[in-house]
Parts: structure tokens; sequence; C-alpha cells
């Protein structure tokens, strides 16, 4: 899967929108996936992002935050994240709790708008829950994931946060499949980066990493199945409706999966996760 991110503007914890400069965004991710059984299956993926800041003209005062932000691509390896899900209902309703932990892939550099992550552990834990809407809705489904992921407590503060993704979806035509998606998070601590107050260096050394963000995205997109193994992916998302301590990503995701079992009875792929919208960026500043 690729994503292609770009950030025009900054939001603080009341929304008001914040020009810091452009932050331009590439990544990869590889993902794979393997049935263990017929309910229980394993997944990994890999992300590998290039992110640069673009200082901004006309505001003063606004300097680099970290030793990235020159100007220029960073290509490297983020984290990598492994899980398992196991699916416990399957007749009108399909229920498939799952459980991973995210673990960066090294020591990346964490400071700075080009930073390509927050170089935390995370374990997380949720479910996924969808069915098809006929009669209601003929050729339509939904389908919503939620995980709430726990961090060890960093700077004396609670990390953990809840993140859910829903999709409406419709089949226009048996290979075809039109999707409207929203992504929604919600940081349950951190810091709160009020207007009036200003960070102390220890703040802001970090702020970044423990922003109380929250944000609400809508987007849409397309699968096409090329055959019964072969699925092409793409979605859009615009600047999110909602955003608080958050940056205002906006972009598109193009990808593809590739079923090797021999039992690919459905034309349309399963998981999802190929067309998920673009995250929206933790850090505020």
């Amino acid at each position: 899967t690729y994503q292609k991110t770009d950030v025009r503007y900054h939001y603080d914890s009341t929304g008001a929108k914040e020009d810091k400069g452009q932050i331009h965004t590439h990544i990869t991710i590889t993902a794979l996936e393997y049935g263990l059984t017929d309910k229980l299956a394993l997944d990994f993926d890999l992300a590998y992002v290039a992110s640069k800041w673009d200082r901004p003209q006309g505001p003063l005062g606004v300097r680099p935050h970290g030793p990235l932000d020159n100007g220029f691509f960073h290509p490297m390896f983020q984290d990598a994240h492994v899980g398992l899900r196991y699916n416990v209902a399957r007749r009108r309703l399909l229920v498939t709790p799952f459980i991973g932990v995210t673990i960066p892939t090294h020591d990346y550099e964490v400071r700075g708008h080009s930073a390509v992550g927050r170089g935390f552990h995370e374990l997380l834990v949720g479910v996924n829950v969808g069915r098809r809407l006929g009669p209601i809705l003929p050729n339509g489904y939904f389908h919503v994931r939620y995980s709430y992921a726990i961090l060890k407590r960093f700077a004396g503060l609670n990390l953990n946060r809840s993140n859910a993704d829903w999709e409406i979806g419709w089949f226009a035509r048996r290979s075809i499949a039109l999707r409207f998606i929203c992504s929604w998070q919600k940081t349950h601590g951190g810091l709160n980066f009020l207007p009036s107050i200003k960070l102390t260096p220890d703040e802001f050394d970090i702020h970044d990493r423990v922003a109380r963000s929250s944000f609400i995205q809508l987007g849409g997109g397309v699968t096409f199945s090329v055959n019964r193994s072969f699925d092409i992916h793409a979605a859009y998302a615009p600047a999110p409706v909602y955003a608080r301590n958050a940056h205002g990503d906006k972009g598109i995701v193009i990808g593809f999966s590739w079923r090797f079992s021999r039992d690919s009875r459905d034309r349309i792929a399963a998981n999802t996760s190929s067309s998920r919208l673009p995250a929206v960026g933790q850090g505020m500043f």
C-alpha cells in the first residue's frame, strides 16, 4: 500500500488552524496475512516512511523542531505490527476480536516536523464487526473496526488512545465496490496545548509525542477486483472535519492485495486495510 499525505495546517486545542509550515509524507506499507485455521489468522505489516518539512514563508518565529527539519526527505523504516485475530461469529453478523503489538524497527529520530513516528511500543486490543445490508441496501455492507492502544506511561503521562474506522460500501458491480470511510481518534491523556500557555523547554522537546490529539476524518474509496485473487484499492481523504492538537492531513491511498489461497471465493477481499484513510498526524506542531 502507498500513501501520500500533505499537511497544510496544524490544529491547536481549540481547533483553530495555524500555519507552522507544510509537511509532505510518502508511506509504503507491506502487509502479510496467514490463516492458521478457518477462524484464526496472523497478520504482519511494516511501514517505510519518507517525510520533509517546508518552512512557511509568512509567519515569523517558526523554526525547525528537530534535526530532520532541513527541507529534505529522510526515508527510513518506521514501525512493525504483529497481530492475531479470531472470528467468533460469521452468520448474519461477522465479529472478529484481535490483539496486536506495534514495535519500532529501530531507535529513529522522534523530534521535529519530519520525524517518521513517535517511537513507542504499543499493545492493541479491539474488534472488527461487519455484515451485509440487504434488504435495506441491496449489495451494500458495513464494517467497523475499534482498537484501544495501551502504551507505557511516558514523562508521567497516560498516552492510551481509542481509534475507530467505519466503512459503508456498495457493490456497483460484482467486481467493483464503492466505499464511504470515516476515521476517528481520541487520545485519553497527554498534553493539551492551549494557545495562551507557552511550553516549557522539556515539554517542547516531546510535544509531538505526547499531544492529546483527537480527530474525525471522512473520505471515499473504491476497490476493483481483477480476478478471484487480485484486488486494487484506492481512497482519498480531504483535511479532517474535526481536529484537536493534530496535523491537518489530506491525502491518497493506493494499494493492492493478492490472495495466495486457492479457496478464494469472494470477489472483493474481506480485508480492507489497504483502503483506510491516511492517518492524521498525532503531533500538533
